[in-house]
């Protein structure tokens, strides 16, 4: 009986939607017809990316500088490799402020025209426009937070410009930076060990140049961060021989001046005398030519440190665009439509019978 019953039911369900299959079909054309406008009217978009391989040297610099400098209060140890930026770490250098600030810099030359134009420029007038949901809920739902803007949105602009560009970022900027966020876009993939930087613009030329302008950038702003250490490891040493190698030749002045002034004195004074003036030149000479050694051994770090990039997949002009993929957005829309419909149909009657269940 069960079996029946639940045989019954679903026949019953088909015949309703087949009785209702005209009402269905205009649910479903009046979707088709909004999918179709929003799809038209979605700003197209392409892809360029670039994709590289950070690598770099893990092998320590030696340094067999002897006791004798620690003689005299300088420590000569051996130079410590540069701090290590893993690629997790790169998603915040693109977030920070001083790199978007200098990708927005970034000149576009169109081939055609010959024109050039800042990337800041261009967002503000070719890649400016939103799309219509943007628009749609701007003006509803954020009507209120619009209407403030609109009124009081300058409002600290006077007292911004206390504070220097270094530290400020202003509304307009603000706006820059957000969308920003939404055309680049980076993905770092820990166990192949690749990173692979996204571009999405209007303009297949500007994404291009845009893609492999943030990918120089970060590369840039990587190896200022991973050879700062040896930097500051090389000015130290080269401060330490500057002053070494002072002391150096007053020594060696003063030595070569006593025993010229002394060339026919052989007494116990004058040895010991000469004793110590080349023992304490001895030290100053090994320490200075040991800081020698560690200044290049400093350079050599540097060198070291300096990560290379192999791009494995460089920035290419696109032929195709990404979005609006308008076919899938129709189809989408078809099958909801169907769906809503056929929901009308098959909820109406129990929706209404149990309204009349509650007005009784």
């Amino acid at each position: 009986m069960d079996k029946n019953h639940d045989e019954i039911d679903l026949v019953q369900i088909i015949r309703q939607l087949w009785v209702s299959r005209f009402f269905i079909t205009k649910i479903s054309l009046l979707f088709i017809l909004v999918g179709i406008f929003i799809s038209l009217i979605s700003p197209i978009r392409y892809s360029a990316s670039t994709t590289f391989i950070p690598q770099t040297s893990k092998t320590p610099v030696s340094s067999n500088l002897s006791g004798v400098a620690s003689l005299v209060g300088i420590n000569l140890g051996a130079s410590p490799s540069g701090t290590v930026i893993p690629p997790s770490i790169y998603p915040q250098i693109i977030e920070s402020v001083p790199y978007k600030r200098e990708l927005l810099k970034t000149p576009i030359v169109f081939p055609e025209t010959k024109s050039s134009i800042s990337l800041m420029e261009y967002l503000l007038t070719n890649d400016s426009k939103k799309d219509f949901f943007s628009i749609l809920k701007k003006y509803t739902l954020m009507l209120p937070f619009t209407l403030i803007e609109l009124i009081g949105g300058d409002g600290n602009k006077t007292n911004s410009l206390k504070l220097g560009p270094s530290i400020l970022v202003s509304s307009d900027e603000e706006k820059l930076f957000e969308t920003l966020d939404d055309l680049i876009q980076i993905s770092v993939n820990s166990t192949e060990g690749f990173v692979n930087l996204q571009a999405k613009m209007s303009d297949p030329y500007a994404t291009a140049i845009v893609a492999k302008a943030a990918e120089q950038i970060l590369q840039r702003r990587i190896v200022e961060y991973k050879i700062k250490s040896a930097k500051e490891i090389l000015d130290f040493n080269l401060e330490q021989l500057a002053l070494k190698k002072v002391e150096f030749d007053s020594l060696q002045n003063e030595l070569a001046l006593f025993r010229d002034s002394n060339l026919n004195i052989i007494d116990s004074r004058f040895q010991n005398t000469l004793q110590k003036l080349e023992s304490e030149f001895n030290i100053v000479s090994a320490v200075y030519q040991e800081l020698s050694k560690q200044v290049e051994q400093s350079k050599l770090q540097v060198s070291k440190d300096t990560p290379i990039f192999s791009v494995i997949k460089p920035a290419m002009v696109p032929n195709k665009r990404t979005s609006p993929k308008r076919t899938l957005m129709v189809v989408v829309f078809a099958l909801v439509g169907i769906t809503m419909g056929s929901l009308i149909v098959l909820l109406k009657s129990p929706i209404l019978s149990l309204y009349k269940e509650i007005k009784v």
